[in-house]
């Protein structure tokens, strides 16, 4: 649909955008997490916005694995948990990124 009401390469120019500001969201978990306390409301709006732009660009298993994020920060788990749940986003991120890399060549 964005292709359709924004011209054939609109798509295409988001991409490298999603990919800077996901990187640097990634960036800004990992050094939340490494805090020896955590801001639970700040982890969960920095899931929030990385789940919403890949849910924006149609990245499912990306969105999925931010939403199982985004849910252990609402259960409050435990740090070892929230690392585990970060570093599988993290892994589908660096998947999707090669994939885009692939598409938009």
């Amino acid at each position: 649909m964005l292709k359709e009401s924004s011209g054939p390469f609109f798509f295409a120019s988001l991409l490298p955008t999603f990919c800077r500001d996901s990187t640097a969201t990634l960036r800004d978990l990992t050094v939340a997490l490494g805090q020896p306390l955590l801001n639970y409301h700040d982890l969960g709006e920095l899931c929030f916005k990385i789940k919403g732009g890949a849910a924006c660009l149609g990245v499912c298993r990306m969105a999925h694995a931010c939403g199982q994020l985004h849910q252990a920060v609402q259960n409050r788990a435990t740090k070892e948990s929230l690392i585990t749940a970060l570093n599988a986003a993290k892994q589908e991120f660096s998947i999707m990124q090669e994939k885009l890399e692939t598409l938009v060549q």
